[in-house]
């Protein structure tokens, strides 16, 4: 076959073994194994196989598998500016939404799930072949002794120009489950991080909760003080007509003056604490303090009651939707991984090298007693090997990475165990502190109803001169606190609310489970 056509059939095949890298490192891409939007919290779209392990003490072992959960929604390209929610009032819901798209946590904990779904791709390329591809060309001149009989000169050169194109391969056939287990770890780590970006979520979610319904604590009493001070200022009107009228001394119009100033100080007061909550809200939704957010009130008028199951009961719902155990039991599973790893680098690996180059060029010979016309070649060379690598000794570096991964597996079960032991306390604390919250409100319920009607009989008796200034001023102050007392508790009820699903892992998605975690068989 001329050198040529030889030569042809050779660029063919490197094609073709290009495209099929090209087709392997596609089918690679493990991008999608991360949550599609930093702006939504991710669920499993099936069970993911995590299961508490039997050895781990303290322990609940949950009785019922969590379902699972429909697939994450598609991409909101669209990302809503600080203009867009200016104008209609924006409500808990909306803010939520704002947050999940504004706050930089999402991306940060988004980018970090992306860059571990990434790493499991990484992890699986040392499964497939390996197909290097280099060139190496140029230009050589040669100087060679001859005797004086077969060169007058007594010497030899030789001028060359040649170009070296080589295909490498390299393919792994066996390491003992070396490499799978890398691949193994790098899966876990990459659903370790997706309950990460989802707990992110939970996290965040909670505290725009929170800074909302602190906000509307602050406006419920920025309401009440200035009723305080209106109140007031009647209480002085009456006052300084009972003084007129020789009824009231000048010490009441003075106490009267003062209650009128303590109210105006404290409505000032209120309108800072205000807008601090205001800004802070749209601090934890990811907007400027400029904003102009037009925040809408809560009409909830249902207050959260007390769930209906027992403390054990919501502990195992916990125990299998809450992302961040979820993701202890993935990094777990992940050092376990590690270890098999470790472990299977001491025995042998067996790759098979091989490679395809040709020498592509022309040699030309002067200082002969004839000249020659210059030599060119074309030809391929082919190499094959099945390599076998054994590590002996190296000083102990194997033996260390054993003890090393070892380690590794107690700190995360040791881990596990900590945020197992501080996740039933979160819930039984969540569940005392939604009680005790809920008889705070009641409580401050009838206290407003109470000091309301102290201080219109108060406020009446005195300005048809039949009550005295103490009982009228002490109404004021009463009622102010009273309603105080009252915006403060039912925030911190829906907070502690907010707080309780959170701490089940229920909060994302109320009323479903997570669907990540199996029963132990």
């Amino acid at each position: 076959m001329p050198p040529v056509k030889t030569f042809t059939i050779k660029a063919f095949a490197l094609c073709g073994c290009s495209a099929l890298c090209l087709a392997l490192t596609a089918c690679n891409d493990t991008r999608d194994l991360a949550p599609d939007s930093p702006a939504d919290p991710w669920r499993p779209a099936a069970s993911t196989g995590l299961r508490i392990p039997p050895s781990a003490q303290g322990f609940v072992t949950p009785r019922e598998p969590g379902t699972g959960a429909e697939a994450v929604a598609a991409q909101d390209d669209a990302l809503s500016s600080a203009s867009e929610v200016s104008g209609n009032p924006v409500g808990l819901a909306e803010m939520i939404d704002i947050a999940e798209r504004h706050n930089p946590q999402t991306r940060i904990a988004w980018e970090a799930a992306r860059q571990a779904a990434i790493g499991v791709g990484m992890s699986r390329a040392a499964l497939l072949p390996q197909l290097t591809l280099s060139a190496m060309g140029g230009f050589q001149r040669l100087a060679f002794p001859l005797p004086n009989y077969l060169s007058s000169r007594g010497y030899l050169t030789s001028n060359g120009a040649a170009v070296f194109p080589k295909l490498e391969l390299d393919y792994l056939l066996l390491d003992f489950g070396h490499t799978r287990a890398l691949v193994q770890q790098a899966q876990q780590t990459a659903l370790a991080a997706n309950f990460g970006f989802t707990a992110m979520h939970q996290e965040l979610i909670l505290d725009v909760i929170r800074a909302y319904y602190a906000h509307q604590a602050a406006q419920a009493i920025v309401g009440a003080s200035k009723a305080a001070a209106k109140n007031a200022s009647v209480l002085l009107r009456s006052a300084d007509a009972r003084r007129n009228n020789g009824e009231a001394t000048v010490v009441d119009v003075a106490i009267a003056e003062r209650n009128l100033a303590q109210a105006n100080y404290d409505c000032d007061k209120a309108e800072d604490t205000e807008h601090a909550t205001k800004h802070a809200l749209l601090a934890t939704i990811g907007l400027p303090a400029t904003a102009q957010l037009n925040i809408q009130p809560t009409n909830e008028q249902r207050l959260p009651q007390i769930p209906a199951q027992a403390v054990h009961k919501l502990i195992e719902e916990a125990l299998r939707a809450r992302p961040d155990i979820l993701a202890d039991v993935a990094k777990l599973r992940a050092e376990e991984a590690a270890v098999k790893s470790a472990r299977a680098s001491l025995r042998p690996r067996i790759s098979l090298a091989a490679n395809v180059s040709a020498y592509l060029g022309e040699l030309k010979t002067y200082g002969t007693a004839q000249s020659a016309p210059a030599s060119a070649i074309a030809q391929p060379q082919t190499q094959a090997f099945l390599q076998m690598t054994w590590p002996i000794f190296q000083g102990g570096l194997r033996a260390n990475a054993i003890h090393m991964a070892e380690s590794r597996e107690a700190q995360a079960t040791a881990t596990l165990e900590k945020d197992q032991i501080a996740m039933e306390r979160e819930v039984a604390d969540g569940q005392d502190e939604l009680e005790t919250a809920l008889a705070q409100v009641r409580s401050a319920e009838a206290l407003q109803n109470a000091a309301l009607t102290a201080f219109d009989s108060a406020s009446q008796s005195y300005a048809h001169g039949v009550g005295t200034f103490t009982d009228a001023s002490n109404a004021i102050s009463a009622l102010y606190g009273a309603q105080a007392a009252l915006a403060v508790s039912r925030a911190d009820l829906f907070t502690k609310a907010a707080a309780l699903a959170h701490a089940t892992g229920q909060l994302v998605s109320p009323g479903k489970p997570f669907g990540g975690m199996d029963d132990e068989e």
